[in-house]
Protein backbone atom coordinates (compact mmCIF):
# COMPACT_ATOMS: atom_id res chain seq x y z
CA UNK A 1 0.00 0.00 0.00
CA UNK A 2 1.10 3.28 -0.83
CA UNK A 3 1.97 6.01 1.70
CA UNK A 4 1.82 9.39 -0.21
CA UNK A 5 -1.99 9.86 0.57
CA UNK A 6 -3.33 10.18 3.68
CA UNK A 7 -5.27 6.76 4.08
CA UNK A 8 -6.52 5.92 7.67
CA UNK A 9 -4.76 2.86 8.86
CA UNK A 10 -6.88 -0.63 8.55
CA UNK A 11 -9.00 -0.75 11.45
CA UNK A 12 -7.59 -3.96 13.70
CA UNK A 13 -10.79 -5.20 14.38
CA UNK A 14 -10.72 -8.02 11.78
CA UNK A 15 -13.44 -8.34 9.71
CA UNK A 16 -16.17 -11.39 10.82
CA UNK A 17 -16.62 -12.88 8.16
CA UNK A 18 -14.78 -14.44 4.51
CA UNK A 19 -14.39 -11.37 2.29
CA UNK A 20 -16.07 -13.13 -1.04
CA UNK A 21 -19.29 -13.06 1.69
CA UNK A 22 -18.74 -9.81 2.78
CA UNK A 23 -18.88 -8.43 -0.62
CA UNK A 24 -21.38 -11.16 -1.47
CA UNK A 25 -24.00 -10.14 1.03
CA UNK A 26 -22.73 -6.33 -0.40
CA UNK A 27 -23.81 -6.45 -3.82
CA UNK A 28 -26.88 -8.77 -2.76
CA UNK A 29 -28.31 -5.71 -0.36
CA UNK A 30 -27.13 -3.18 -2.22
CA UNK A 31 -29.15 -5.01 -5.43
CA UNK A 32 -32.35 -4.95 -3.28
CA UNK A 33 -31.87 -1.47 -1.60
CA UNK A 34 -31.63 -0.12 -5.58
CA UNK A 35 -34.62 -1.38 -6.68
CA UNK A 36 -36.37 0.44 -3.94
CA UNK A 37 -34.70 3.43 -4.05
CA UNK A 38 -34.83 3.70 -7.66
CA UNK A 39 -38.73 2.97 -7.65
CA UNK A 40 -39.13 5.67 -4.87
CA UNK A 41 -37.07 8.62 -6.72
CA UNK A 42 -38.88 7.66 -10.16
CA UNK A 43 -42.01 6.99 -8.51
CA UNK A 44 -42.05 10.11 -7.03
CA UNK A 45 -41.23 11.93 -10.43
CA UNK A 46 -43.94 9.95 -12.05
CA UNK A 47 -46.46 10.75 -9.28
CA UNK A 48 -45.78 14.51 -9.51
CA UNK A 49 -46.29 14.64 -13.28
CA UNK A 50 -50.02 12.47 -13.15
CA UNK A 51 -50.70 14.32 -10.09
CA UNK A 52 -50.37 17.74 -12.03
CA UNK A 53 -52.02 16.26 -15.19
CA UNK A 54 -55.24 14.63 -13.06
CA UNK A 55 -57.42 17.09 -15.05
CA UNK A 56 -56.18 16.16 -18.56
CA UNK A 57 -56.39 12.13 -17.81
CA UNK A 58 -58.69 10.01 -15.33
CA UNK A 59 -55.82 7.63 -15.90
CA UNK A 60 -52.88 9.88 -15.00
CA UNK A 61 -55.27 10.48 -11.89
CA UNK A 62 -55.97 7.31 -10.71
CA UNK A 63 -51.86 6.14 -11.06
CA UNK A 64 -51.27 9.65 -9.02
CA UNK A 65 -53.56 8.31 -6.11
CA UNK A 66 -52.30 4.82 -6.71
CA UNK A 67 -48.55 6.21 -6.06
CA UNK A 68 -49.52 8.00 -3.16
CA UNK A 69 -50.62 4.88 -0.91
CA UNK A 70 -47.90 3.33 -2.56
CA UNK A 71 -44.94 5.49 -2.23
CA UNK A 72 -44.62 5.62 2.05
CA UNK A 73 -44.10 1.89 2.18
CA UNK A 74 -41.46 2.13 -0.83
CA UNK A 75 -39.92 4.92 1.18
CA UNK A 76 -40.20 2.22 4.18
CA UNK A 77 -38.36 -0.18 2.84
CA UNK A 78 -35.67 1.89 0.68
CA UNK A 79 -34.93 3.15 4.21
CA UNK A 80 -34.84 -0.14 5.62
CA UNK A 81 -32.89 -1.88 2.82
CA UNK A 82 -30.52 0.49 3.07
CA UNK A 83 -28.90 -0.23 6.57
CA UNK A 84 -27.40 -3.63 5.31
CA UNK A 85 -25.20 -2.28 2.53
CA UNK A 86 -24.08 0.84 4.05
CA UNK A 87 -22.54 -1.87 7.31
CA UNK A 88 -21.19 -4.06 4.56
CA UNK A 89 -19.25 -1.13 3.16
CA UNK A 90 -18.11 0.17 6.11
CA UNK A 91 -16.53 -3.45 7.19
CA UNK A 92 -14.96 -3.44 3.88
CA UNK A 93 -13.84 0.24 2.86
CA UNK A 94 -14.36 1.74 6.41
CA UNK A 95 -11.13 3.72 6.92
CA UNK A 96 -11.87 5.51 3.52
CA UNK A 97 -15.63 6.15 3.60
CA UNK A 98 -15.01 7.61 7.19
CA UNK A 99 -12.32 10.12 5.74
CA UNK A 100 -14.44 10.63 2.82
CA UNK A 101 -17.41 11.45 5.25
CA UNK A 102 -15.77 13.53 7.83
CA UNK A 103 -14.70 15.90 4.45
CA UNK A 104 -18.37 16.50 3.85
CA UNK A 105 -19.81 15.68 7.52
CA UNK A 106 -22.04 18.75 6.94
CA UNK A 107 -23.90 17.53 3.99
CA UNK A 108 -23.37 14.18 4.91
CA UNK A 109 -25.53 14.66 8.17
CA UNK A 110 -28.50 16.90 6.21
CA UNK A 111 -29.51 13.75 4.76
CA UNK A 112 -31.05 12.83 8.06
CA UNK A 113 -33.02 15.66 7.73
CA UNK A 114 -33.46 15.46 4.51
CA UNK A 115 -34.73 11.93 4.65
CA UNK A 116 -37.73 13.21 7.26
CA UNK A 117 -38.99 15.74 5.60
CA UNK A 118 -39.22 14.05 2.47
CA UNK A 119 -41.07 11.02 4.59
CA UNK A 120 -43.36 13.69 5.71
CA UNK A 121 -43.54 14.79 1.88
CA UNK A 122 -44.77 11.48 1.04
CA UNK A 123 -47.31 10.80 3.68
CA UNK A 124 -49.31 14.27 3.47
CA UNK A 125 -49.17 13.71 -0.45
CA UNK A 126 -50.63 10.03 0.32
CA UNK A 127 -53.18 11.17 2.84
CA UNK A 128 -54.35 14.69 1.46
CA UNK A 129 -53.58 14.20 -2.02
CA UNK A 130 -56.84 13.65 -3.26
CA UNK A 131 -58.81 16.44 -0.42
CA UNK A 132 -56.28 19.40 -1.00
CA UNK A 133 -54.31 18.54 -4.73
CA UNK A 134 -52.52 22.39 -4.13
CA UNK A 135 -51.17 21.48 -1.06
CA UNK A 136 -50.35 17.79 -2.28
CA UNK A 137 -48.34 19.55 -5.29
CA UNK A 138 -46.37 21.74 -2.58
CA UNK A 139 -45.72 18.81 -1.00
CA UNK A 140 -44.31 16.40 -3.77
CA UNK A 141 -42.37 18.66 -5.51
CA UNK A 142 -40.04 19.22 -2.36
CA UNK A 143 -39.74 15.13 -2.10
CA UNK A 144 -38.57 14.69 -5.16
CA UNK A 145 -36.00 17.79 -4.66
CA UNK A 146 -35.06 16.26 -1.98
CA UNK A 147 -34.66 12.40 -2.75
CA UNK A 148 -32.94 14.03 -5.59
CA UNK A 149 -30.42 15.75 -3.35
CA UNK A 150 -29.98 13.25 -0.81
CA UNK A 151 -28.84 10.87 -4.18
CA UNK A 152 -26.56 13.67 -4.78
CA UNK A 153 -24.87 13.61 -2.06
CA UNK A 154 -23.80 9.85 -1.66
CA UNK A 155 -22.53 10.28 -5.45
CA UNK A 156 -20.51 12.66 -4.29
CA UNK A 157 -19.13 10.92 -1.22
CA UNK A 158 -18.98 7.52 -2.76
CA UNK A 159 -16.88 8.98 -5.60
CA UNK A 160 -14.79 10.84 -2.81
CA UNK A 161 -13.63 8.21 -0.94
CA UNK A 162 -12.35 6.83 -3.93
CA UNK A 163 -9.89 9.76 -4.23
CA UNK A 164 -7.72 9.63 -1.55
CA UNK A 165 -5.10 12.16 -3.07
CA UNK A 166 -7.59 14.94 -2.43
CA UNK A 167 -8.82 14.77 0.63
CA UNK A 168 -5.92 16.83 1.99
CA UNK A 169 -6.41 19.69 -0.66
CA UNK A 170 -9.87 19.59 0.49
CA UNK A 171 -9.68 19.73 4.01
CA UNK A 172 -7.05 22.75 3.78
CA UNK A 173 -9.80 24.12 2.00
CA UNK A 174 -12.62 23.64 3.90
CA UNK A 175 -11.65 21.85 7.00
CA UNK A 176 -15.16 22.12 8.63
CA UNK A 177 -16.68 19.71 6.88
CA UNK A 178 -18.40 21.24 3.93
CA UNK A 179 -16.71 20.08 1.05
CA UNK A 180 -18.21 18.28 -1.76
CA UNK A 181 -16.68 16.44 -4.83
CA UNK A 182 -17.02 19.00 -7.52
CA UNK A 183 -13.48 18.34 -8.87
CA UNK A 184 -14.63 14.59 -9.70
CA UNK A 185 -15.25 14.74 -13.89
CA UNK A 186 -17.23 11.48 -13.14
CA UNK A 187 -19.69 13.07 -10.39
CA UNK A 188 -21.88 14.63 -13.03
CA UNK A 189 -22.46 11.77 -15.04
CA UNK A 190 -22.66 8.71 -12.56
CA UNK A 191 -25.37 11.38 -10.86
CA UNK A 192 -27.46 11.77 -13.72
CA UNK A 193 -26.97 7.90 -14.80
CA UNK A 194 -28.38 7.27 -11.40
CA UNK A 195 -31.49 9.70 -11.69
CA UNK A 196 -32.18 8.62 -15.10
CA UNK A 197 -31.97 4.94 -14.06
CA UNK A 198 -34.29 5.49 -11.54
CA UNK A 199 -36.74 6.62 -14.01
CA UNK A 200 -35.91 3.48 -16.39
CA UNK A 201 -36.77 1.42 -12.75
CA UNK A 202 -40.13 3.50 -12.52
CA UNK A 203 -41.29 2.75 -16.06
CA UNK A 204 -40.49 -1.23 -15.20
CA UNK A 205 -42.61 -0.74 -12.02
CA UNK A 206 -45.41 0.47 -13.55
CA UNK A 207 -45.27 -2.16 -16.18
CA UNK A 208 -45.49 -4.72 -13.93
CA UNK A 209 -48.23 -2.98 -12.12
CA UNK A 210 -49.81 -2.79 -15.59
CA UNK A 211 -49.45 -6.91 -16.53
CA UNK A 212 -50.96 -7.15 -12.89
CA UNK A 213 -54.12 -5.23 -14.41
CA UNK A 214 -53.79 -5.80 -17.86
CA UNK A 215 -57.46 -6.75 -17.94
CA UNK A 216 -58.42 -3.18 -17.43
CA UNK A 217 -57.87 -0.62 -19.73
CA UNK A 218 -56.24 1.25 -16.76
CA UNK A 219 -53.79 -1.89 -16.97
CA UNK A 220 -53.21 -1.88 -20.31
CA UNK A 221 -52.46 2.01 -19.79
CA UNK A 222 -49.77 1.44 -17.56
CA UNK A 223 -48.12 -1.18 -19.50
CA UNK A 224 -48.10 1.26 -22.16
CA UNK A 225 -46.64 4.03 -20.26
CA UNK A 226 -44.56 2.37 -18.10
CA UNK A 227 -42.60 0.51 -21.28
CA UNK A 228 -42.40 3.87 -23.10
CA UNK A 229 -41.32 5.34 -19.83
CA UNK A 230 -38.41 2.59 -19.71
CA UNK A 231 -37.56 3.03 -23.12
CA UNK A 232 -36.97 6.45 -23.84
CA UNK A 233 -35.26 6.53 -19.90
CA UNK A 234 -32.74 3.79 -20.99
CA UNK A 235 -32.11 5.47 -24.08
CA UNK A 236 -30.85 8.80 -22.95
CA UNK A 237 -29.15 6.44 -19.74
CA UNK A 238 -26.57 5.30 -22.94
CA UNK A 239 -25.59 8.62 -23.57
CA UNK A 240 -24.51 9.46 -20.20
CA UNK A 241 -22.66 5.94 -19.82
CA UNK A 242 -20.74 6.50 -22.80
CA UNK A 243 -20.17 9.81 -20.71
CA UNK A 244 -19.77 8.17 -17.69
CA UNK A 245 -17.15 5.75 -18.81
CA UNK A 246 -15.11 8.42 -21.55
CA UNK A 247 -14.28 10.54 -17.99
CA UNK A 248 -12.90 7.83 -16.00
CA UNK A 249 -9.34 6.78 -15.77
CA UNK A 250 -7.90 5.57 -18.51
CA UNK A 251 -6.54 2.19 -16.53
CA UNK A 252 -10.41 1.93 -15.35
CA UNK A 253 -11.65 2.70 -18.86
CA UNK A 254 -9.11 -0.18 -20.87
CA UNK A 255 -10.05 -2.81 -17.64
CA UNK A 256 -13.59 -2.57 -19.72
CA UNK A 257 -12.40 -2.64 -22.86
CA UNK A 258 -10.30 -5.87 -22.95
CA UNK A 259 -8.00 -5.38 -20.27
CA UNK A 260 -10.32 -7.59 -17.38
CA UNK A 261 -12.32 -10.62 -18.87
CA UNK A 262 -14.98 -9.67 -16.03
CA UNK A 263 -15.44 -5.91 -16.81
CA UNK A 264 -15.59 -6.42 -20.31
CA UNK A 265 -18.53 -8.90 -20.37
CA UNK A 266 -20.00 -6.60 -17.63
CA UNK A 267 -20.22 -3.82 -19.85
CA UNK A 268 -21.04 -6.02 -22.89
CA UNK A 269 -24.22 -6.83 -20.87
CA UNK A 270 -25.30 -3.95 -19.62
CA UNK A 271 -25.29 -2.84 -22.96
CA UNK A 272 -27.22 -6.09 -24.25
CA UNK A 273 -29.36 -6.00 -21.88
CA UNK A 274 -31.23 -3.25 -21.62
CA UNK A 275 -31.72 -3.51 -25.62
CA UNK A 276 -32.86 -7.09 -24.83
CA UNK A 277 -35.68 -5.14 -22.32
CA UNK A 278 -36.48 -2.62 -24.98
CA UNK A 279 -37.15 -4.58 -28.12
CA UNK A 280 -39.44 -7.21 -25.67
CA UNK A 281 -40.97 -4.10 -24.09
CA UNK A 282 -42.00 -2.79 -27.68
CA UNK A 283 -43.41 -5.90 -28.73
CA UNK A 284 -45.13 -6.21 -26.04
CA UNK A 285 -47.12 -2.65 -26.51
CA UNK A 286 -48.25 -3.96 -29.97
CA UNK A 287 -49.01 -8.25 -28.53
CA UNK A 288 -52.43 -9.03 -27.65
CA UNK A 289 -50.95 -11.48 -24.99
CA UNK A 290 -48.57 -9.42 -23.73
CA UNK A 291 -47.74 -11.23 -20.45
CA UNK A 292 -44.16 -13.50 -21.80
CA UNK A 293 -43.28 -10.63 -23.72
CA UNK A 294 -43.32 -8.38 -21.12
CA UNK A 295 -42.16 -10.19 -18.74
CA UNK A 296 -39.21 -10.92 -20.41
CA UNK A 297 -38.64 -7.62 -20.81
CA UNK A 298 -38.81 -6.84 -17.33
CA UNK A 299 -36.37 -9.45 -16.37
CA UNK A 300 -33.76 -8.42 -18.88
CA UNK A 301 -34.30 -4.95 -17.21
CA UNK A 302 -34.00 -5.99 -13.49
CA UNK A 303 -30.57 -8.27 -14.51
CA UNK A 304 -29.73 -4.81 -15.69
CA UNK A 305 -29.28 -3.31 -12.77
CA UNK A 306 -27.62 -6.12 -11.18
CA UNK A 307 -25.28 -5.92 -13.61
CA UNK A 308 -24.78 -1.87 -12.93
CA UNK A 309 -24.35 -2.95 -8.99
CA UNK A 310 -21.46 -5.71 -10.47
CA UNK A 311 -20.22 -2.94 -12.47
CA UNK A 312 -20.07 -0.19 -9.58
CA UNK A 313 -17.90 -3.27 -8.10
CA UNK A 314 -15.50 -3.35 -10.26
CA UNK A 315 -15.30 0.45 -10.93
CA UNK A 316 -14.24 0.69 -6.82
CA UNK A 317 -11.90 -1.84 -6.97
CA UNK A 318 -10.31 -0.50 -9.62
CA UNK A 319 -9.83 3.19 -8.26
CA UNK A 320 -8.64 1.33 -5.45
CA UNK A 321 -6.69 -0.89 -6.92
CA UNK A 322 -2.81 0.93 -6.50
CA UNK A 323 -3.66 2.49 -2.78
CA UNK A 324 -5.80 -0.17 -1.12
CA UNK A 325 -6.53 -4.06 -1.50
CA UNK A 326 -9.66 -5.42 0.65
CA UNK A 327 -7.23 -8.53 0.47
CA UNK A 328 -5.20 -7.12 3.27
CA UNK A 329 -8.11 -6.75 5.35
CA UNK A 330 -7.39 -9.04 8.67
CA UNK A 331 -10.21 -12.08 8.91
CA UNK A 332 -11.65 -13.95 11.52
CA UNK A 333 -14.89 -15.20 10.58
CA UNK A 334 -17.55 -15.35 13.72
CA UNK A 335 -19.74 -18.40 12.07
CA UNK A 336 -22.34 -18.16 14.88
CA UNK A 337 -23.00 -14.25 13.84
CA UNK A 338 -23.11 -15.01 10.61
CA UNK A 339 -25.63 -17.63 10.61
CA UNK A 340 -27.65 -15.50 13.20
CA UNK A 341 -27.41 -12.32 10.53
CA UNK A 342 -28.44 -15.18 7.99
CA UNK A 343 -31.67 -16.51 9.56
CA UNK A 344 -32.59 -13.02 10.20
CA UNK A 345 -31.88 -11.59 6.49
CA UNK A 346 -33.80 -14.93 5.09
CA UNK A 347 -36.89 -14.20 7.90
CA UNK A 348 -36.60 -9.96 6.81
CA UNK A 349 -36.89 -10.92 3.22
CA UNK A 350 -40.11 -13.19 3.44
CA UNK A 351 -41.70 -10.97 5.72
CA UNK A 352 -40.72 -8.53 2.92
CA UNK A 353 -42.10 -10.46 0.46
CA UNK A 354 -45.76 -11.33 2.41
CA UNK A 355 -45.64 -6.89 2.90
CA UNK A 356 -45.41 -6.69 -0.65
CA UNK A 357 -48.38 -9.19 -1.15
CA UNK A 358 -50.35 -7.70 0.84
CA UNK A 359 -49.78 -4.18 -0.92
CA UNK A 360 -50.56 -5.51 -3.79
CA UNK A 361 -53.91 -7.00 -3.20
CA UNK A 362 -54.38 -4.17 -1.40
CA UNK A 363 -54.03 -1.69 -4.94
CA UNK A 364 -55.25 -4.53 -7.05
CA UNK A 365 -57.51 -4.27 -10.45
CA UNK A 366 -59.70 -1.24 -9.87
CA UNK A 367 -61.56 -1.00 -13.53
CA UNK A 368 -62.01 2.72 -14.30
CA UNK A 369 -65.97 3.49 -15.02
CA UNK A 370 -67.31 6.20 -17.72
CA UNK A 371 -65.17 7.71 -20.30
CA UNK A 372 -61.22 8.26 -20.16
CA UNK A 373 -58.95 10.16 -21.47
CA UNK A 374 -55.24 8.14 -21.91
CA UNK A 375 -53.43 11.92 -22.65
Amino acid sequence: MLTTTPIPPIDAMPVPGPLWLMRTLLLLTFFLHLLFMNTLLGGAAVALVCHLRRRRSQLAAQLATEMGRLLPPVFAFTVTLGVAPLLFLQVLYGNLLYASSILMAVPWFSVIVFVILAYYGVYYFSLRGTKNPGGATAALVPVVVLLAAIAHIYTNNFTLMLAPERWSGLYRKAPGGWNLNWGDPTVAPRYLHFLVGAVAVAGLFLAIQGLRKRKTAYGRWLLEQGSLLFVAATAVNYAIGFWFLVRMPKAVQMMFMGRSGLATVLLGLGILLPLAAIAHLVLAKSNRAPVRQASIGIGAGLLTVAVMVLMRDVVRNAYLAPRFEITALPVAPQWGVILLFVILFVVGLATLFYMLRAVARASGPKPVSGTVSAD
